[in-house]
């Protein structure tokens, strides 16, 4: 198993996607690894409700689904440009679906981003590397608690918001968040 993972390491997103499509279980698990962060972004650009932010993720999930589906490699489109077209139009279908209304961004541009597209291939893959480092490095080095506290901060959340969603107090929180400065004080100092 540890093999397998290591050598999927290893394949671009486009040799991911061959192997996504012949049930590769493993092969999608990293595909949705890599793109987690495109797809919390992404959500997080359409609402500020951290349970609305979710559901927005598992839509997202299902665009992601559909790309893998119906991704051509003969295309001059990069899979993961490909992939946020398709994530980001379920997501604004969803919302249609909810409101009857027109979606607006919550970001005064809504550009695909800079590491997706324009950018060489061994940079991306450099990236890809060392934000998967520092996310291990962070889920190691935290409580589960810290660790979810982090990233809602990280997507624009107040305290009241975490704490709804997290069904904790306030308190709770900002507690979880000193804790998170003292320990990522060194890192960013």
């Amino acid at each position: 198993m540890n093999a397998l993972v290591t050598s999927l390491n290893n394949l671009n997103d486009e040799q991911l996607v061959v192997l996504a499509r012949e049930n590769n279980e493993e092969a999608f698990t990293r595909l949705v690894s890599r793109c987690s962060g495109m797809l919390k972004s992404l959500s997080a650009k359409y609402c500020r409700d951290l349970s609305e932010s979710e559901d927005l993720v598992q839509e997202g999930l299902l665009g992601l689904l559909s790309a893998v589906q119906t991704y051509r490699s003969s295309s001059e489109v990069a899979f993961r440009t490909y992939a946020y077209a398709c994530a980001r139009n379920r997501m604004v279908s969803a919302l249609r679906r909810r409101s009857g209304e027109q979606v607006q961004s919550l970001e005064e541009e809504d550009e695909l981003p800079d590491l997706i597209g324009g950018t060489d291939p061994a940079s991306l893959v450099v990236r890809q590397e060392e934000a998967e480092q520092l996310n291990k490095r962070l889920r190691d080095g935290l409580s589960s608690l810290e660790y979810r506290v982090l990233m809602a901060r990280l997507s624009g959340y107040s305290y009241r918001e975490i704490a709804n969603c997290l069904n904790i107090t306030e308190k709770a929180v900002d507690n979880a968040h000193q804790r998170l400065r003292r320990k990522l004080a060194p890192i960013l100092i």
